[in-house]
């Protein structure tokens, strides 16, 4: 009986023991469910950070010329249109010229007049000096007509100089293309009467077209210090040549206007946006991370959290002061008390707290 009783006494001892140390078990598992696991990112420090920036201008003709005339007239021939391409010397535009066919007409009847007149003078002249040879004409009408031959002589000349002033004026009522290029407007129409300078065309050149783009003054220096400038429109990139340093300050934008000189055959229209790339070096030392690892604090200071190693081998959380330096959709320039190699964590900021425990999933 009393064996027996110690038997049963023992079973029961074990049974505690048992239960016991299974509650231990799970208390420590389910403790080490609750700590949150994290994902860090170990910092890498930099002397400073780089921005590609762009600065937007607009592409231009190299030439862009409002064709008129040197004398006003009714529009008798157009013979381009928008959206034309010309060569040079090309007819572009001509006035009615009946009037100055007319007058053209009636000069060169007083022309021949003239030399009709002139041929008699001299045959009179010729005869006058025989017939004083043989002593039957006297000097006073050799003299007089001489000078109305001289007189003739300078009718004639003007006479010419008028006939050649109406060529000329009937060769400048039509327009031709100065340069090669493309016709991008048109002021007037057929039978349209146009003043003297009045624009009857715009001819943009082929050749040597520019973007024409704007600077802020702070980064003027390094642009004009830039190698290879590279022009962006639409989505195709030319390299460029900077034509001009600036000259003053635009007092609209506040920006230096800086002509680049895009590649020939460059297939950009006159007027579209041009963009300069523009890495722009900051000498603040700091380092990158995601957005996702930043969060609120005083002051304008922005917080992040470090996953400090403990003597345990676990991880606990330190939150840390930043300053962010720079920010785009996805990351963050920062500066502030973290030092290299520093886990920081990136995911998950809003589930812990300084001095919490983590556990450090993965390093990025």
């Amino acid at each position: 009986m009393h064996r027996f009783a110690r038997s049963l006494v023992f079973v029961t001892t074990l049974s505690l023991l048992s239960a016991c140390g299974s509650e231990s078990n799970a208390e420590t598992e389910t403790h080490s469910e609750n700590i949150p696991v994290v994902t860090t990112l170990a910092v890498e420090m930099s002397p400073g950070y780089s921005v590609n920036r762009e600065f937007v201008g607009t592409v231009q003709a190299g030439q862009n010329a409002k064709l008129g005339f040197e004398l006003g007239g009714k529009v008798n021939a157009l013979m381009v249109d928008v959206g034309d391409s010309v060569k040079k010397g090309e007819p572009l535009i001509a006035l009615d010229t009946q009037l100055l066919d007319t007058e053209t007409q009636q000069l060169s009847a007083q022309l021949e007049q003239l030399d009709a007149q002139l041929a008699l003078i001299q045959n009179n002249l010729q005869r006058q000096r025989q017939l004083k040879k043989k002593g039957f004409s006297a000097d006073a009408e050799i003299d007089s007509l001489t000078s109305q031959r001289d007189a003739l002589k300078a009718n004639v000349r003007q006479l010419e100089a008028s006939l050649a002033s109406t060529e000329l004026r009937k060769e400048k009522s039509t327009i031709y293309a100065p340069y090669n290029g493309k016709i991008s407007q048109r002021f007037v129409s057929h039978g349209d009467v146009v003043n003297v300078g009045a624009p009857t065309l715009t001819l943009l050149a082929d050749s040597q077209k520019e973007a024409q783009i704007g600077v802020p003054v702070t980064v003027l220096a390094d642009v004009n210090q830039m190698s290879h400038p590279v022009i962006r429109v639409r989505d195709e990139q030319y390299p460029a040549t900077l034509l001009n340093p600036g000259a003053d300050i635009d007092m609209r934008s506040r920006t230096v206007t800086l002509r680049f000189l895009l590649p020939e055959q460059t297939s950009v229209l006159n007027g579209e946006l041009a963009y300069l790339q523009y890495n722009h070096h900051t000498p603040q030392p700091g380092f990158w991370m995601p957005i996702t690892g930043i969060t609120d604090g005083l002051r304008g200071m922005w917080n992040v959290y470090a996953a400090l190693p403990s003597d345990d081998g676990e991880h606990h959380i330190s939150r840390r002061s930043v300053q962010v330096l720079h920010a785009d959709d996805s990351n963050a320039f920062v500066s502030g008390a973290i030092g290299n190699g520093e886990l920081v964590v990136i995911e998950g900021v809003h589930r812990i707290v300084s001095g919490q425990q983590v556990n450090v999933a993965a390093e990025k």
